[in-house]
C-alpha cells in the first residue's frame, strides 16, 4: 500500500541508460523494473560475483523505496541470479563452470525444442528485427556494453515472444537470463572475431526472412554453443 501523498518516481542510474516511471495508478511494475536495471548491471559486471546488494544503497540509487528493491531482489533471488542469506542480506550469486555447464545443459534440451514452436515474424516485425540487429552491430562497433546489453536482451525477448508456447518461452527466458549474466566475464569483442560471430544475429534473422526453421535452430544452437565454449575456457583459466 502507499503512503500519503506518495509520488511517482523515475529509475535511474549513472550506470545504465533505461528511464523507468511508475505511473500515477499502477505501480506494481516497479519491482519488476528495478529487477532489470540489476539484471542488466550485473550483466555488464557492475555488480561482481560475490558483491553484497544494499537495500538501502540501491533504493538511493534508483530513487525509490526499500520495498520495490526487496522485491525485485527477491524476484532475482528465485532465479538465481542473486542469492539470499536471511542473516547477512542478498548478494550476487558467484560464477562456477560447474553452474555455467548445467545451466547450458538444460538451454541446449529447452531451446531446440522451443525454437520448433516460433511462429514466423510478419513484415513488420522483421523489418523492425532488422533495425535492431543494425542498432546493435553499430553499439559493439562503438565499445557501447552499456546500451548494448538492454537492446539485446530485448531484441531477443521480441524472438522468444513469438511462441504461444508461454511456459516454455518463460524458462527459455529464465536460462538465458542466467547464462547471460556471465558475459561479463568476457572482454568487449573485436571485429571478426569468435566473440564477435556469436553476438551476430544476421544469419538467425536470414533465416527467419526465408521461414528455414533447421537453420534457424542450427544457427542458434551453433553460437549457444560458442558462447559456452569461450565462457567455459575463461571460467576454467580463472580457476572457477
Amino acid at each position: 500500500m502507499r503512503r500519503p501523498g506518495y509520488r511517482p518516481v523515475a529509475l535511474e542510474n549513472s550506470l545504465a541508460t533505461e528511464t523507468v516511471i511508475d505511473s500515477p495508478r499502477r505501480s506494481d511494475g516497479v519491482p519488476e523494473k528495478v529487477a532489470n536495471q540489476l539484471r542488466g548491471m550485473i550483466a555488464r559486471g557492475r555488480f561482481m560475483p560475490g558483491i553484497r546488494l544494499g537495500q538501502a544503497e540501491l533504493a538511493e540509487q534508483f530513487n525509490v523505496s526499500r520495498v520495490p528493491v526487496r522485491e525485485a531482489l527477491k524476484l532475482l533471488s528465485s532465479e538465481g541470479i542473486v542469492e539470499h542469506d536471511p542473516n547477512r542480506g542478498f548478494f550476487v550469486t558467484r560464477l562456477s563452470s560447474d553452474e555455467a555447464e548445467q545451466l547450458f545443459t538444460m538451454r541446449h534440451l529447452i531451446e531446440d525444442k522451443f525454437f520448433e514452436t516460433i511462429e514466423w515474424p510478419d513484415k513488420a516485425t522483421l523489418t523492425d528485427l532488422e533495425r535492431r540487429e543494425k542498432h546493435l552491430e553499430a553499439l559493439l562497433d562503438e565499445h557501447n556494453w552499456t546500451d548494448w546489453w538492454p537492446e539485446h536482451r530485448e531484441f531477443h525477448t521480441i524472438i522468444f515472444n513469438m511462441s504461444p508456447k508461454k511456459f516454455m518461452m518463460r524458462e527459455a527466458m529464465r536460462l538465458w537470463a542466467l547464462t547471460d549474466r556471465f558475459r561479463a566475464l568476457l572482454p568487449m569483442p573485436r571485429p571478426k572475431s569468435a566473440e564477435r560471430s556469436v553476438l551476430e544475429k544476421d544469419e538467425f534473422i536470414d533465416a527467419m526472412r526465408r521461414k528455414d526453421r533447421k537453420k534457424l535452430i542450427e544457427v542458434r544452437a551453433f553460437r549457444r554453443k560458442t558462447f559456452e565454449k569461450l565462457l567455459l575456457e575463461t571460467l576454467r583459466d580463472r580457476g572457477l
